[in-house]
């Protein structure tokens, strides 16, 4: 029941006003929301399910392969975690899973474009699906961030959403009692060998590239702070928002604004801040 969620989870989420609003945006933006919803509250229905999501770029077909991209899809689109005061030309996004997060924001904008950082070989093929006629606006690199890089064991479970680099992990406490090494649909949690690159080396490349980024995204299951702050100051002051997924709102970074969402924490550059009223715009679904 409640699709997997712990008790503590719900109990947490009952009073949060953002959750009301996303399940009454389900209405306007899946094309059909009580399936929709029932998918994100509960996780009924048969997968992989090809899923009609309104953007301001038209209708899009997104694919859940399980019932946790349902929650992913809510968060993004209906819950809009990742939203922010005007379209993001030049994301960078740490963590891509199956491609959701960057089709949402490939979608905010004919012009925007992603660099996405993937390293779960299960979400490879899912993210290029769920990005299909989107390839000359987004480049995928197969590896994960951290703060530092190099070659690290990374902890992978089959639904793809939460495999990480935290040693500390959930996932990595189930996969090391599997001792799989090799993943496998449908197989338990394993532990593979991944290369990573490391955050300031890859920002610094995209500066090279772009001169600035208006958006960071980082959704690495648990090292998301260690990697923000591991950010050198003269490239942090290049990045106009940072947005990651944290229970802990105390999180904080010098010279950013922090404004805090259900278990996202948006950081807006005081310097960089786009300009114009509230949380988004009327150009965001």
């Amino acid at each position: 029941m409640f699709n997997g969620r712990s008790r503590w989870l719900v109990a947490r989420n009952l009073l949060r006003y953002e959750n009301y609003l996303a399940l009454a945006r389900t209405i306007r933006v899946c094309e059909r929301p009580v399936a929709a919803a029932r998918r994100y509250l509960f996780g009924s229905g048969a997968y992989p399910v090809a899923m009609g999501i309104r953007t301001p770029l038209g209708m899009q077909r997104a694919t859940l392969f399980g019932p946790h991209d349902a929650v992913t899809a809510h968060e993004i689109f209906c819950r809009e975690d990742y939203r922010t005061r005007r379209p993001a030309e030049i994301v960078v996004d740490l963590g891509s899973n199956t491609g959701l997060s960057a089709l949402y924001f490939l979608t905010r904008s004919s012009t925007a474009v992603c660099e996405l950082y993937e390293p779960d070989p299960r979400n490879i093929a899912r993210l290029r699906a769920n990005l299909l006629g989107f390839e000359a606006r987004y480049t995928l690199h197969e590896s994960a961030v951290g703060s530092i890089g190099g070659v690290a064991p990374f902890a992978t479970e089959p639904t793809g959403r939460y495999g990480t680099l935290d040693e500390s992990s959930w996932v990595f406490e189930n996969a090391r009692k599997t001792r799989s090494t090799a993943p496998m649909e449908d197989s338990a949690p394993c532990i593979i060998q991944v290369n990573v690159d490391g955050v300031n080396e890859v920002l610094g490349v995209m500066l090279d590239r772009y001169g600035s980024i208006d958006l960071l995204k980082v959704d690495t299951e648990g090292t998301e702070v260690d990697i923000i702050r591991a950010v050198e100051p003269g490239i942090r002051s290049r990045i106009a928002q940072i947005v990651i997924e944290s229970f802990d709102h105390t999180v904080s970074l010098p010279g950013f604004d922090a404004r805090n969402s259900c278990d996202t924490i948006m950081l807006v550059n005081q310097e960089l801040e786009p300009a114009g009223p509230g949380r988004g715009n009327s150009d965001n679904l």
